[in-house]
């Protein structure tokens, strides 16, 4: 039984849900900490009245960003076969922390070493702002918490960045694609972009 961090959407969305990328302005992120709980995952996944938060972690180099497909089979069946730019997952127990950037920060930095291999600081970390969609069964249980990480001050080149991400991610291909060549509409290989990128492709694009 997996226990995950969840909020009652109405007390982070006090009004009407907003809907689309939401800039750190617009939404108050401190409610989580203050009335967000930790409850089982497959209860919530059928529970329309919480959200499940998940850090939305995108990989930059040198103005590009990288893409990958994910498996059919993925763990997520909705998400199967879709393209994305995102890195991350729920928040769980295991994150309680009183470290800079607490529990979120502490998600997103061990969501990020076990999908991409790479360890980080926090700082790495910068929040742009959060993702909200009503228009998928998937999207409409959870809100992302959307950052990037600049991966351009290691040793590997792009090539090798790629390389080690597949071998610890194992999605079925990944891509580097320029920041300015980024489509709503079109992913790479023809493939189709999950309903979360199409969201934060204007922010980094």
């Amino acid at each position: 039984m997996k226990f995950v961090l969840v909020i009652d959407r109405k007390l982070l969305f006090p009004g009407l849900s907003p809907q689309g990328f939401l800039p750190l302005e617009t939404i108050d992120l401190d409610v989580v900490d203050e009335h967000g709980f930790f409850a089982e995952r497959d209860y919530m996944e059928r529970c329309s009245h919480f959200k499940q938060l998940i850090p939305y972690i995108t990989l930059t180099h040198g103005g590009h960003v990288l893409a990958y497909q994910r498996q059919a089979k993925h763990s997520e069946q909705r998400l199967g076969g879709k393209w994305t730019v995102g890195f991350g997952g729920h928040i769980e127990p295991m994150d309680r922390t009183e470290a800079k950037g607490g529990l979120l920060h502490a998600a997103a930095l061990r969501e990020f070493e076990e999908e991409t291999g790479f360890t980080v600081s926090s700082d790495a970390l910068v929040e742009h702002g959060c993702i909200n969609s009503e228009s998928e069964d998937v999207s409409s249980v959870h809100v992302g918490v959307f950052f990037t990480v600049a991966l351009d001050g290691l040793d590997l080149d792009a090539d090798g960045i790629a390389a080690k991400v597949t071998a610890q991610a194992e999605p079925y291909r990944v891509q580097w694609v320029e920041r300015s060549a980024l489509d709503l509409d079109e992913a790479p290989s023809e493939g189709q972009w999950e309903d979360w990128t199409r969201i934060v492709i204007p922010a980094l694009s």
